[in-house]
């Protein structure tokens, strides 16, 4: 459903899949819980009434629609029917508390996702859908995960419901970046009886200056701790290392999780910083799901959110300066000048700087030296560190445009003193005047640009990421003792191989004639006395973090 509210005291319309039936239940509703008269004035137009004075409180006027575009990623047959609905407050505190009520009611009912919708994510990640039946390894836990809300993240967490993680037991936490559905998604986890909530990575990245947020969201968390505890459940925890930054991983924590997934290299960054781990964490962010397939969804998004957002602009030949070629910065470079950029390169890691070299960039130490040497009218940043400096600002061009596809490149301007002073431009970005008398566009608010007002990368594109994220947990959760205290990324690697995943991608989309339906899998018996050993996963650590945590930029 979506919502459109001017002032407090004005009137409010939302849209959505909601029958005119359902709006007179819930008008009727409202006014016999608060002992009102409901007026039915005419067709499609009640008034509810103080029942004394006859003073008008709320007015409700609604209408049928033709079909509409889609409210998802893909299209469904028939369209779905909606009705546009007017919540007219009449003067007073009174009237607004009114009106404030049915819209959440009225949102309440429309905005989770429709049983079609479901079924549409749902048929759109055929390879999790394969691996979400019954799972005995999640036989008595509990599942916190977090992650942007978005389709594909819809249909994890209820696949994950599915493969045996009953409803009460999940807890879903949104990393906090504008995507286009998160409202529905959130409607969408309640109304399944998931606690959702958000932890956002900026409140992660600088908790002295988010207390109050991360107070609240943290006892909510310790509480469902609590509850898994009493109840005799273990929890596992899907993130991108906020938890564990958090200390619900480490030694000696008042509260700590059993098992993590991580899904991130910023993550794996949080987690590095936070100190030893007391559980197993399987780095999915660095599994050859990810880096293979991933990241090229990923960069594809990226790429196509980027000329969303320049309609009007020329791409193609011009001088584009790109700030990080680890994971997904190499894809994006190698796209841009595939449509015939002259792409530069700055990466504070040298061996990243050499293959960048080598593979026909110019490339440079710093982003000083870069500006110095040219006029970008498009500067990307993938490092997920601060890429550009106070010194940087005076070198820019007037007008150029700066894309961030990682939270903190970029954060001199978005986090800093000019972020007071800077002009949104609702839907593109936020433009700042720089005192060297230039000015400046930061496409998005600073964060992922793909994440911003978008549902970033197509359901059925990380439908094999998830599914391989949901592989690796139920390997995990089958036996966490199994696997050292730590950051490991071969458990998972092992796991999703030998789930017979890469034959199934490689039938359903590669293979030729590809395109047929897949059989789901039994459900696996992960505690069969012929599951590999430890050495065979890889596993010839010691009871401590990997010490292979370097990471290169943009990754």
């Amino acid at each position: 459903m979506s919502t459109t509210a001017t002032a407090e005291d004005e009137w409010a319309v939302l849209s959505g899949p909601i029958s005119g039936e359902a709006v007179t239940a819930a008008v009727t509703a409202l006014a016999t819980r608060h002992q009102l008269r409901c007026v039915r004035e005419s067709a499609g137009t009640l008034r509810l009434a103080d029942p004394v004075t006859s003073h008008p409180l709320v007015t409700v006027r609604f209408r049928s629609l033709p079909p509409q575009a889609p409210r998802t990623l893909g299209f469904h047959l028939p369209p779905p029917a909606a009705v546009d609905i007017l919540i007219d407050p009449g003067p007073g505190s009174g009237g607004r508390r009114l009106a404030a009520e049915l819209r959440d009611t009225l949102a309440a009912h429309a905005l989770p996702y429709t049983d079609g919708e479901l079924d549409g994510i749902r048929a759109a990640m055929p390879l999790l859908e394969r691996y979400s039946g019954a799972q005995p390894a999640f036989e008595n836990w509990a599942l916190i995960f977090r992650d942007h809300y978005l389709e594909h993240s819809t249909g994890f967490v209820l696949a994950m419901e599915r493969a045996g993680i009953p409803a009460e037991w999940i807890f879903a936490l949104d990393k906090g970046d504008r995507t286009w559905n998160r409202d529905r998604v959130h409607a969408t986890f309640q109304a399944r009886g998931y606690r959702s909530d958000v932890l956002d990575n900026t409140a992660v990245n600088d908790p002295a200056a988010h207390q109050g947020e991360l107070a609240r969201v943290g006892r909510d968390i310790d509480a469902f701790l609590d509850a898994a505890r009493a109840a005799g459940r273990r929890v596992l925890v899907v993130d991108d290392g906020g938890l564990l930054a958090r200390g619900y991983g480490a030694l000696g924590a008042p509260r700590r999780v059993d098992a993590a997934l991580e899904l991130t290299v910023s993550g794996i960054k949080r987690i590095a910083a936070a100190g030893e781990l007391a559980i197993p964490v399987l780095n999915l962010a660095r599994s050859q799901v990810k880096s293979r397939l991933g990241y090229r969804e990923i960069a594809d998004s990226c790429l196509r959110r980027l000329r969303a957002l320049l309609p009007d602009r020329k791409i193609i030949g011009r001088q584009v300066l790109l700030l990080g070629y680890g994971t997904l910065g190499s894809r994006l470079g190698t796209q841009l000048r595939d449509l015939g950029c002259r792409v530069d390169v700055v990466d504070t890691d040298l061996p990243a700087l050499i293959d960048a070299a080598e593979s026909g960039f110019t490339t440079y130490r710093t982003a000083g030296q870069a500006l110095a040497a040219g006029t970008p009218f498009l500067v990307i940043g993938t490092t997920g560190e601060v890429a550009l400096t106070e010194a940087d600002l005076g070198r820019l061009p007037d007008e150029v445009l700066l894309a961030p596809f990682a939270t903190r490149d970029f954060s001199v301007l978005t986090e800093g003193a000019h972020r007071a002073g800077a002009t949104e431009i609702p839907g593109v970005g936020l433009r700042f005047e720089l005192a060297c008398g230039r000015a400046v566009t930061v496409l998005g608010n600073g964060r992922s640009m793909n994440l911003f007002e978008a549902d970033s990368i197509p359901s059925q594109g990380y439908d094999a990421y998830r599914a391989g994220t949901l592989i690796a947990a139920a390997a995990l959760c089958a036996d966490p003792g199994r696997v050292p205290a730590g950051l490991h990324t071969a458990p998972a690697d092992a796991a999703i191989t030998e789930a017979g995943l890469w034959d199934a991608y490689y039938d359903l989309y590669a293979a030729p004639g590809a395109g047929g339906r897949l059989e789901p899998v039994p459900s696996p018996d992960h505690l069969s006395p012929d599951q590999p050993s430890p050495d065979q996963l890889g596993l010839r650590l010691p009871n401590r973090r990997t010490a292979s945590l370097s990471c290169t930029p943009g990754g």
